[in-house]
């Protein structure tokens, strides 16, 4: 057996995914629509433009968890209270904003990925919840932010879903994620996928702000049809 196979017991695999895809979560906070929603300055036709595209994300994620439901390293993580594309459609219509409209390169490929993701018998899909899931923490401020635009609590339920039980319910997560019994494969094929979900992130927001200007630039025409360096892995 390879030394790579071995299940590195004692290492917080939730600790090792915070180290390990620093870089590629700094480069998607960073990004300047993501720093129009902190900042409270994000116009309503954009924020609604990019809850549009994460409405397809948080679907694609959903169907996947569901399909994984019946295996202990998913049923011991997964409650009711972690589906959130319904809540994308409520903010749209907080907002008097249409739920539907094309779907943008990006993010037909974040898509697809997470549908690979779902199909792989190993938990790699794990890597990628853990950074959706894991956004709910920073939602809690961006939530704040937004009232500036929208008003205090409108149109961010699925942006900010736990509320008051954020950290309660993140802690739970990450000790059920630590409790699983893993392999060092698995473990690196977690750290793959949610580095590969900051970087599809990206290429969303990026897709998401040009639509808003030029809406013809980056619809998708073939799902999973390249978008940049890192859509490619």
């Amino acid at each position: 057996m390879n030394k790579s196979d071995l299940p590195e017991s004692g290492e917080s695999l939730a600790d090792t995914l915070k180290g390990g895809t620093r870089e590629q979560h700094t480069r998607a906070e960073r990004h300047s629509l993501m720093g129009r929603m902190i900042s409270g300055t994000i116009t309503p036709d954009q924020y609604a433009a990019y809850l549009r595209q994460m409405w397809h994300v948080q679907h694609a994620l959903e169907t996947g968890l569901q399909s994984r439901m019946a295996e202990p390293a998913f049923a011991v993580l997964v409650r009711p209270y972690h589906f959130h594309a319904d809540r994308v459609k409520a903010d749209l219509a907080a907002l008097h904003a249409a739920t539907d409209g094309p779907l943008l390169v990006g993010t037909a490929n974040f898509v697809s990925l997470i549908a690979r993701g779902a199909a792989d018998m190993r938990p790699w899909l794990l890597g990628v919840w853990y950074v959706l899931e894991g956004s709910t923490n920073g939602g809690r401020f961006i939530a704040k932010a937004l009232a500036r635009v929208f008003g205090p609590g409108v149109a961010v339920s699925s942006i900010d879903p736990h509320g008051e039980l954020t950290r309660e319910r993140w802690q739970a997560w990450r000790a059920g994620l630590d409790s699983l019994t893993l392999s060092g494969s698995d473990r690196e094929a977690i750290i793959d996928a949610a580095k590969q979900t900051f970087d599809a992130i990206y290429d969303l927001l990026d897709d998401v702000e040009r639509a808003t200007v030029s809406p013809h630039l980056t619809v998708a025409t073939a799902v999973g049809e390249p978008h940049s360096a890192s859509a490619r892995k």
